[in-house]
């Protein structure tokens, strides 16, 4: 066996394999993103529900984020 075939097969295994890793990793990826996008979408149905049931308590609850928001903002500032 040449030395310029030992390369050019090692190249070529090389390329398959990162071909291969990189296949998978994006497959993760995009499974990732599904969950995740399935996941927004259910916890935004929950809150709406919630906003829906008790508009009081949301109102409240976006106005005491809105207000430590603000305090942060000033500290930082």
């Amino acid at each position: 066996m040449d030395v310029a075939k030992a390369t050019e097969d090692l190249k070529d295994n090389l390329t398959k394999g990162f071909e291969r890793a990189q296949e998978r990793v994006e497959e993760g990826v995009r499974r990732g993103a599904a969950q995740t996008k399935d996941l927004a979408s259910m916890m935004n149905g929950q809150f709406e529900t919630f906003v829906r049931q008790s508009p009081l308590i949301a109102l409240g609850g976006a106005f005491a984020v809105g207000f430590l928001i603000a305090k942060l903002a000033r500290v930082r500032a």
